[in-house]
């Protein structure tokens, strides 16, 4: 019987063709699949084997490398700005920083690398990066160095150009740190070629800058009046107007406190010398 589409029907039930048995239909059936299958490895074992030739004469291309195997840059030995000795003369804070346009220095770290009974030398490692904020870019940061022994009379040298930064010293300034009036203001320091500079928060809204400059550098408004501070003399610039500042020296460095009154507000010369006078002098 055949279908209409003229080929024979196969469908159970149906007459087969001349010359097949069912007994021949498993047999036949095995040799088949067989036949295929050899087929199929034959086509893949060439499509291989011409894969195989064409990556053989591909250019290689370049291995993709990630950030995080990118080998970083080891960091720099750089010269730092000045120092600020601890009262106790136990930890200095060394300032570093970098002068070129949106760039600040990456994991910086400051440490003593040399030291004997006139010298201690310190060296400040960083990498260079570009600033998150081109705004605020190329200030000192303050380092903490913690010192084997008390500075005593030694001099601070840097290990990047030998030389002796300017040293600022917290026992010839007033002890602002244990005086509840005052708060230091963390955005309101500063340390640059023109010497050190902090600021501080007081009462009803005053301000209060501590400075120290080399006294070589040093430049100053007339007198206007003096003040015994400790065992030292100061001297007193400035108005009631704006603002006054009081002056001394101790050794190779001119310090400075700058008072100025909240906004609205002033002081006068006998307020200001009282005001000084609180202050908690060594």
């Amino acid at each position: 019987m055949r279908s209409d589409d003229g080929l024979p029907d196969l469908t159970v039930g149906g007459d087969l063709p001349t010359g097949h048995r069912p007994a021949d239909r498993p047999r036949r059936h095995g040799r088949v699949t067989l036949a295929v299958a050899a087929g199929a490895i034959g086509l893949a074992l060439v499509g291989s084997f011409f894969l195989r030739q064409q990556r053989a004469t591909d250019p290689a291309s370049p291995r993709q490398v990630s950030a995080q195997e990118t080998p970083a840059e080891p960091p720099s030995t750089l010269a730092w700005l000045s120092a600020l000795v601890a009262r106790d003369g136990t930890s200095v804070t060394v300032y570093a920083g970098t002068s070129a346009e949106c760039e600040e220095l990456v994991q910086p770290q400051a440490a003593v690398v040399e030291q004997d009974g006139t010298r201690v030398v310190i060296a400040v490692k960083a990498r260079l990066g570009r600033a998150t904020d081109c705004t605020t870019s190329g200030g000192a940061i303050p380092l903490v160095v913690s010192l084997p022994e008390p500075l005593g009379d030694r001099v601070l040298r840097d290990a990047a150009s030998a030389l002796p930064p300017p040293a600022y010293f917290e026992r010839d300034l007033p002890g602002l740190s244990s005086d509840k009036r005052w708060s230091p203001h963390p955005g309101r320091w500063a340390s640059t070629d023109d010497g050190w500079f902090q600021g501080y928060n007081g009462p009803g809204g005053s301000h209060l800058l501590a400075a120290g400059r080399r006294t070589a550098g040093a430049s100053r408004p007339a007198t206007v009046g003096t003040l015994t501070i400790g065992a030292r003399k100061g001297v007193i610039t400035g108005g009631a107007e704006g603002s006054w500042t009081l002056w001394w020296a101790a050794g190779e460095v001119t310090y400075s406190l700058r008072l100025t009154p909240a906004e609205g507000s002033t002081f006068t010369l006998k307020q200001f010398k009282r005001e000084m006078a609180r202050l908690n002098w060594s």
